[in-house]
């Protein structure tokens, strides 16, 4: 991701996080979806970029890689789940889906000679 999308990622976040003002659990769930999401795709890069410094795979490569990932997502929102007071399950679902809608975003909003 460019410096332009990493910037929309952090003013997605600030965004839904001001809704802590509003309902504390909901954005205490967003911040931990998004800080979770912004993790895991620090992770990938570092994985994908070693596995392609190292140019070879095999069928197994990435396999633990993507089952802790997921562990990571679901232990985020069980972790939502079991504290509900602090944490919105639902906040913290959306949350996970920063970067896909930073994309999303960035692709749409298209600038002239790009």
């Amino acid at each position: 991701m460019n410096r332009r999308t990493w910037i929309t990622a952090l003013v997605l976040t600030a965004i839904g996080s001001l809704s802590f003002f509003i309902y504390r659990p909901a954005g205490l769930g967003y911040l931990l979806g998004c800080l979770t999401a912004i993790l895991l795709y620090k992770r990938n890069e570092w994985f994908w970029t070693g596995v392609l410094d190292q140019r070879s795979a095999t069928q197994w490569t990435g396999f633990l890689h993507f089952i802790v990932n997921y562990l990571m997502m679901g232990g985020v929102l069980v972790l939502s789940a079991l504290y509900s007071q602090y944490l919105n399950i639902f906040a913290c679902a959306i949350g996970l889906f920063l970067i896909k809608i930073t994309v999303t975003i960035d692709v749409l909003i298209h600038r002239e000679g790009e």
